[in-house]
């Protein structure tokens, strides 16, 4: 049954799989610029090897912001009830269900679509400290709030 522990644990899953391929592309790009760096074939040499820092350096920034979602997530206990919107919150809309928690974009659970945001976000904002039985306005549409997980 879909419950937020559940969702708590998919989301928690996904990410420590992301950072993991993350650490993979790190260290498969350090890889790459050892090997690069051993040989010297001048201009054209130099150029590949700084855009592979670049790339590095990128990788390396997301792999930062992964483990920082995962930081904000570990402070979610999943087993806490709320009856307002707030961290950690699953709610049931009239638009479908929400996670509040961090910014994962769509999730597919148990044969149902959920949003992972995270409460900064403008729907996260709107919806912070709302009950079920509330709506709100958001970009011209009525959310109704049908429960709060």
């Amino acid at each position: 049954m879909l419950n937020k522990e559940s969702v708590y644990n998919y989301v928690q899953d996904e990410i420590l799989k992301r950072a993991r391929e993350m650490q993979k592309a790190l260290k498969s790009q350090k890889d790459s610029l050892k090997t690069a760096s051993e040989s010297t074939a001048g201009d054209k040499h130099n150029t590949s090897r700084a855009m592979m820092h670049i790339e590095e350096e990128k990788l390396g920034k997301q792999l930062a912001q992964l483990l920082q979602l995962k930081k904000v997530l570990s402070s979610i206990n999943p087993k806490k009830q709320s009856i307002e919107v707030t961290l950690g919150s699953f709610i049931e809309t009239n638009k479908g269900y929400l996670y509040i928690a961090i910014p994962l974009g769509r999730i597919e659970l148990e044969n149902t679509s959920i949003m992972c945001i995270s409460l900064a976000s403008p729907i996260g904002q709107t919806l912070q400290s709302k009950k079920a039985g509330e709506s709100v306005q958001f970009n011209g549409q009525l959310w109704e709030i049908q429960n709060v997980l």
